[in-house]
């Protein structure tokens, strides 16, 4: 199985469907290699979309994440407002990225056919649910929220 994109996908043990790439130069996180998983990669139009997608998402840069920043921070307040975690003492906005460690990223398809990039992340605020950044279409970020399997609000 192969990407356009990240080139050779290998198929994961325990599912079928499921394949991954080596670690990819991401530049929206400062060229961080982070893997990239295909959930249905056996299955056009699935991987000629999830390519586009992916495609779109590599065109974000740092200065897309930093105007990112708010939505990040705003999941980050709500956490802190609700008693959830300890206050991180963040000065600026744009500093709640240095408390964000991204893992590997999910390009996922909906009953629809919507596709959404998805960035598993764990972060200092959340350690039980993590941080999940959804991109809709790869293009923008759309929702952040902890890892609840959805895709938008």
């Amino acid at each position: 199985m192969e990407s356009k994109i990240v080139g050779q996908l290998q198929p994961l043990e325990y599912d079928e469907d499921f394949f991954e790439s080596e670690p990819y130069t991401i530049p929206y996180f400062n060229n961080k290699k982070l893997k990239i998983g295909f959930v249905e990669a056996k299955h056009e139009p699935y991987l000629s979309e999830a390519d586009k997608v992916l495609e779109n998402f590599l065109k974000l840069t740092v200065e897309e994440r930093i105007k990112d920043s708010q939505l990040v921070f705003k999941y980050y307040d709500e956490t802190v407002n609700f008693g959830y975690t300890e206050d991180l003492d963040i000065k600026a906005v744009d500093e709640i990225w240095n408390f964000v460690y991204p893992n590997e990223i999910i390009i996922n398809w909906d009953e629809n056919g919507d596709f959404y990039l998805c960035v598993s992340c764990s972060c200092e605020w959340e350690e039980e649910h993590g941080l999940q950044l959804v991109f809709k279409d790869g293009s923008a970020l759309s929702r952040v929220s902890g890892h609840d399997g959805q895709f938008s609000d």
